[in-house]
Parts: structure tokens; sequence; C-alpha cells
């Protein structure tokens, strides 16, 4: 007679899971932060308690602004080579220790260049971390290059066109981050535009603080993946937008109710998404901002609208179809997908 595993975090802990929405600079370690401060002897809390405010958010967030702010402690931290190696090795560490069996990181190197360092000089040694973290850990992890949408066009296009210098080096897409509500996704066209001619997909934030419209626009300029997208829900012309266009939606369930995306869990609008047929994932979006990893964010959503074996698999099945990657290694994270044990004998 077989039964199915329980459903418990250390079970989906050891399931084979796919992420691809998840920040860098919001996701790192308190020992990595450490020992990045160690790299240029800045001074962090002693404790783990303080360190842990400073760099985590409430639940009770005022709004994307105030969420934001936890980033500026770490952002400091990531201005010299070293300290960018350190972090790309952590997110691996961490993608490891989570039962993670690919990862996509997102970072904006314009916030590593504070110090003098180049975007070019930013990806490089962001990108020499990960591999290492890959080596070490056994886990692939790609990079997704952002540019900030408060920065200049020209600087941003000029943030892709070198990104794209990386393509064959695990850089394997692009996106927006930032305030969304002051700059709406229109207003990134030209941008998003040159990006796309480097050959390199766009993943873009879009109806997380902004309107329902960011996702449309994002959408129509090509957007092969939406962030977030929760102000889709209510609007079906959107969401058949999105279902016709075969768009992936990265969700990030806490970091929406922290970030008064969504006004608490049970508003989260999962079941509604899944249930129009939309291509959804679930994601940390940030770590150690929110607190959370991906086991925890399965779990949240378990309790919440009873997620199962079944549709985690269907979610991470979802997950490794919208990444970034070619077919054959997509084929070989469906077989460990499959291969993974949720009935036992």
């Amino acid at each position: 007679m077989s039964h199915v595993k329980p459903f418990t975090q250390e079970n989906v802990q050891h399931y084979p899971k796919v992420e691809l929405h998840c920040h860098l600079d919001g996701s790192l370690s308190r020992d990595a932060l450490r020992q990045m401060a160690a790299v240029t002897g800045a001074e962090l809390p002693a404790s783990d308690a303080e360190l842990h405010d400073l760099t985590s958010a409430p639940l009770e967030t005022e709004s994307l602004i105030q969420y934001l702010k936890r980033f500026q402690v770490v952002t400091d931290l990531m201005q010299t080579p070293e300290q960018l190696r350190i972090a790309g090795r952590d997110m691996v560490a961490t993608a490891a220790k989570d039962g993670l069996i690919y990862l996509e990181a997102r970072f904006a190197p314009q916030i590593s260049t504070a110090q003098g360092l180049s975007v070019k000089e930013v990806i490089a040694a962001l990108l020499d971390g990960l591999h290492a973290g890959t080596r070490e850990f056994g886990v692939p992890v790609n990079a997704i290059v952002c540019a900030m949408r408060d920065r200049p066009l020209d600087e941003c296009i000029n943030v892709f066109q070198t990104a794209a210098e990386f393509a064959d080096q695990g850089v394997v897409g692009l996106d927006f981050a930032g305030d969304e509500y002051n700059h709406p996704a229109i207003d990134l066209a030209p941008a998003v535009k040159a990006g796309l001619a480097t050959g390199l997909p766009f993943t873009l934030h879009a109806g997380e603080a902004g309107p329902v419209d960011n996702v449309a626009v994002s959408l129509t300029m090509g957007a092969k993946r939406i962030g977030h997208g929760v102000h889709m829900s209510g609007f079906p012309a959107t969401i058949a937008q999105a279902k016709r266009a075969g768009a992936t939606i990265e969700m990030c369930p806490t970091s929406n109710v922290q970030t008064k995306a969504v006004d608490g869990y049970a508003n989260f609008p999962l079941a509604e998404f899944l249930s129009a047929g939309l291509k959804v994932t679930l994601n940390t979006d940030d770590r150690t901002v929110s607190d959370v990893t991906l086991t925890s964010e399965i779990m949240k959503m378990h309790d919440q609208f009873g997620l199962d074996w079944s549709l985690l698999k269907k979610l991470t099945l979802n997950a490794i179809d919208g990444a970034f990657i070619p077919e054959a290694q997509k084929a070989q994270l469906r077989a460990k997908v499959q291969a993974a044990e949720t009935v036992t004998a």
C-alpha cells in the first residue's frame, strides 16, 4: 500500500525546488554580511538580533519604500570585487540549504558602483562568486541583471548592453527593479527595447507597487515573465493577456504582504491566478529582508490555501518552463522533479 508523504517543512525542504525571483541584496545571510564588512572594516551591530532587525522588515511594513530602506546597510557592503564574490557564493550556499536545484539570482550593478567599480567589474565579480558557489555546493545559479527604474534611461541601456557581454558566462536575463509606482513601465520602453535587442529575455517587476496597467504594458513590450503581478487580480482582460503571452508569473507572498501589495495572506491571489490558467511560480523575493525561505513560503501557502504535493510539482515545473536556460538543461531539471518521491510504498 502506498502513502503520500506528509507535507512537512522537512519533506518540503528536501523536495527539488526552483526559484526565479530572488534579489541578491535582499537575500544575503548575516554570516556573509559580517564577512563582507570585514573586507572594508565596516561596522555592523555585534549581536545577531540587532543585525537581524537592521536587515529584516517586519510584517507590518508601511510600504515598498519603507521595505526598500532595509537594503541600504547591505548595498554599502557590496562595493568591492571581494565583497561581491562573497555575496555570490553565499547565494548558492543558501539555495543548496533550501533544497533548490536551480536559482536565478537578480541584482542591480548600478548600486555597487559608488566606490568606483564599473558595471562590467561588478557583474564579473558577482559571476565569479556564483560560479565558485556552484562548484562548492553543486547548485546551478544564473544571474538576471536589473537596471534601476529611477536612473536615467541611457545609463540603464548601458547596464543592459554590458550585461549582454556576459550572456555566455551566466547572465541569462534582464529586469527593471526599484520604485514602480513613480516610474511606470511605459517610461522604460526605450531601455527595454534596447535590452531586447541584445538577445537577452526580460522579466519585469509589474503590478506590485504600481497598477495593473504596468503588467499590460510590460507584456506588450515583450516581457516573458512578470515579477509579482498581483494587481492583475480582478482584471480578467490582463490575466487573459498574460495567459495568451504564455508569461510566467513570479509570485512572492510574504514580500507582497509586507509591502502592502496585498492586504494579508488571505487576499493573496494564488488560487485566482491558478484557476485562470496562469503559469504561476512561488519565490522568496528577498530571503533576508522578508525573513523567509522558499520552503517556508511553500508551507505558508500550504497552511493558507492547502497547497499540496501535486500543486508544488506543478509550480516547480512552471518555474522550470519559465527559466531563462536552454531546453536541454530544463529537461535535466524536470527529470529531477519527476523522480522526487512524494509517495512512500
